[in-house]
């Protein structure tokens, strides 16, 4: 029979483990290499239906979507770290139901997600944001146009202010890559990306790199194997880009996040209905498509 004593100290050990585990960056995880593996299972990656994450740029906040599959609900969670240690993965404190796919800008003074609203009798996705405070995050606020009602879904951001999106003005099932340019500090039209982007139906989920010097998105192909994946581009010196580039992984990929420090590339796999998983894997498999210009 299992003492008290013995009972306290398996807990004190096992607690002890876990404190060890998710300790230091990357949620203490072993560091993947070229081949994708599942990001922190059974803590972020889980039975539910996780997707479309994000780090700080300091990297010492983690954001999440997941759905609870039997409510059908999504929420915006997060982990950070306290004393060294990440807690618990919580709500956001700036989400509510129904909230998906935060992005921190490269400032990490404001976060964007999506959300959905009832207008004039119909569910329309919004884009919404909550900034920075001394104790936190504020409460969400709607940015207006250009963004919303139904324009932009996914938000990236580069260091001056410019947001790469997903354009769904034309309705759901239009996506395409968008971009809202900032000047004098006010942002602009929704402008639709223009060669060698948007070539094909269903190109979304924009990641920008901060400097605008990369970019990487989802490709939607239904009926094919896989039916979602990787692309990127690069940008030369000259301000063009260069043809997208199939990022391989013999496996379905889409909402893609590159960490702060660019060495990891993140990203979603699985089926909604059955679950799917936060992957990632060493940002190498970027660099070697990288051509000269």
């Amino acid at each position: 029979m299992i003492s008290i004593f013995g009972i306290i100290l398996c807990n004190f050990l096992n607690a002890q483990q876990k404190a060890t585990y998710l300790a230091g960056p990357y949620l203490g995880q072993k560091l993947p290499g070229i081949t994708p593996e599942v990001f922190a299972p059974g803590i972020i990656s889980s039975e539910k239906h996780e997707f479309s994450c994000c780090f700080s740029p300091d990297g010492n906040e983690f954001y999440f979507t997941r759905m609870n599959p039997e409510e059908r609900q999504n929420y915006v969670m997060y982990t950070r770290l306290l004393d060294g240690v990440w807690i618990e993965p919580s709500i956001a404190p700036f989400a509510g139901p129904f909230t998906f796919e935060p992005f921190i800008t490269p400032d990490n003074k404001r976060v964007y997600f999506q959300t959905g609203k009832v207008a004039d009798g119909q569910l329309l996705m919004y884009t919404m944001f909550a900034e920075r405070t001394d104790k936190g995050w504020s409460e969400a606020k709607d940015p207006g146009e250009p963004f919303n009602p139904m324009k932009t879904m996914h938000i990236s951001c580069t260091l001056d202010g410019t947001i790469y999106t997903t354009d769904i003005s034309g309705g759901m099932g239009s996506e395409s890559l968008g971009m809202i340019r900032k000047v004098n500090g006010e942002y602009q039209k929704l402008e639709k990306l223009g060669t060698p982007f948007n070539n094909v139906e269903k190109q979304q989920h924009p990641w920008i790199a901060p400097d605008e010097s990369y970019i990487v998105f989802t490709v939607r192909r239904p009926g094919q194997n896989p039916g979602s994946v990787l692309f990127c581009s690069f940008k030369n010196k000259g301000g063009k880009w260069s043809e997208p580039v199939e990022l391989k992984m013999d496996m379905d990929a889409g909402q893609p996040f590159v960490t702060n420090d660019g060495k990891y590339l993140f990203f979603t796999s699985g089926d909604p209905r059955s679950g799917s998983n936060i992957y990632w894997v060493s940002a190498k498999i970027i660099e070697e498509l990288r051509t000269k210009e």
